[in-house]
């Protein structure tokens, strides 16, 4: 797919950014870390699709992270939105070394054709600029979600930023070292 746009949204994101986006995820195994530390796999189903509702939260917490000097990464081809990532500009971690990435969705209808590499692309490049470390990722366990992130080049997390950690606990932990590989050239 070549025929998109990248945006690097930093100001205020409209309450209709969403309305084309199709956020559907249907999961039957997922990932945990055991008692040791280990990733395991179980069964476990459920669907994740954002109603109305849903896309105006996701929005509000899009915007506050922009209020904290975060960005917001876009692909779109002509009206319709393809994929974004919210990237939290706020230092977390120990040191503050931990930029948020919160959110990083392609629609459904426009998976594995990679634009979430892009997105993660992009993601990498704006942490940088705000002289984060590494990302933290608080990522869905699903099965397919976990084998993105490890394409990606992340790993389970040093270190648990508990804020992120509370507001979903049976996510996986995870960072990408900024100062590996070649994305934030």
């Amino acid at each position: 797919m070549t025929n998109y746009t990248i945006k690097t949204l930093t100001q205020t994101i409209n309450p209709d950014f969403l309305n084309t986006f199709e956020r559907f995820q249907e999961t039957t195994r997922i990932y945990y870390v055991d008692a040791s530390g280990e990733l395991q796999q179980k069964d476990e189903h459920y669907i994740d699709e954002w109603d109305d509702e849903k896309k105006q939260q996701v929005i509000d917490i899009l915007n506050y992270y922009i209020d904290l000097g975060g960005v917001v990464i876009a692909i779109q081809s002509d009206e319709t939105l393809l994929g974004f990532a919210g990237l939290n500009g706020k230092p977390l971690g120990s040191r503050g070394q931990y930029v948020n990435l919160g959110f990083i969705h392609v629609g459904r209808p426009h998976r594995g054709k990679g634009l979430g590499k892009v997105l993660f692309d992009q993601v990498c490049r704006e942490a940088t600029l705000r002289d984060a470390e590494k990302l933290y990722i608080g990522a869905n366990p699903a099965i397919d979600t976990y084998h993105f992130y490890d394409a990606m080049g992340c790993v389970l997390a040093e270190e648990i930023v508990e804020d992120v950690y509370e507001h979903e606990p049976l996510d996986l932990q995870l960072e990408y070292d900024l100062g590996k590989g070649e994305r934030n050239a």
